[in-house]
């Protein structure tokens, strides 16, 4: 009977085996996952880019809502000799009835144009630029009569 001769003994296998396994990772392996993580990562920070643009054009378009709406209640305590006095196109000034102005410089107009003798058509325009270089503008439109106002026009039969 021949006899096999192995290189060491059974433990002694094992632990040379049980060191190979605990070498760590390969290149490939760590080029793989660093290339899977920077895509993770990418896409991740373009969509938070996305939500902050996002966020600002809200955050602006709030703004504008509020100083259109504080013009508009401004003009809305107006009586009809002072309304009926305001003509043509001017600016008005966002800073009037806030303190501070957030995120973009505002432009705002007002237009008043005559609607027959004893009506006036008042439209109040906000305009701003984003972050990107986008122009936004919200408008507000009301009509003043001698008799009232009206946030519509209607006609009776």
């Amino acid at each position: 009977m021949k006899r096999i001769k192995h290189n060491g003994s059974r433990e002694q296998r094992e632990d040379h085996r049980s060191t190979q396994n605990k070498k760590g990772f390969s290149l490939v392996e760590l080029m793989v996952g660093s290339a899977v993580l920077t895509l993770v990562l990418a896409g991740s920070f373009s969509g938070l880019g996305q939500a902050l643009c996002i966020s600002e054009v809200v955050q602006s378009s709030n703004f504008a809502a509020q100083l259109l709406q504080s013009e508009m209640d401004e003009i809305h305590l107006l009586q009809w000799s002072e309304v009926n006095s305001l003509e043509g196109t001017k600016s008005f000034d966002p800073r009037k009835n806030f303190s501070t102005v957030p995120l973009r410089d505002y432009s705002c107009t007002q237009i008043v144009s005559a609607k027959g003798g004893s009506q006036k058509e008042i439209r109040l325009i906000v305009e701003w630029t984003d972050l990107r270089g986008k122009r936004h503008s919200q408008e507000y439109v009301t009509y003043y009569t001698k008799e009232g106002l009206f946030d519509y026009s209607y006609r009776s039969l």
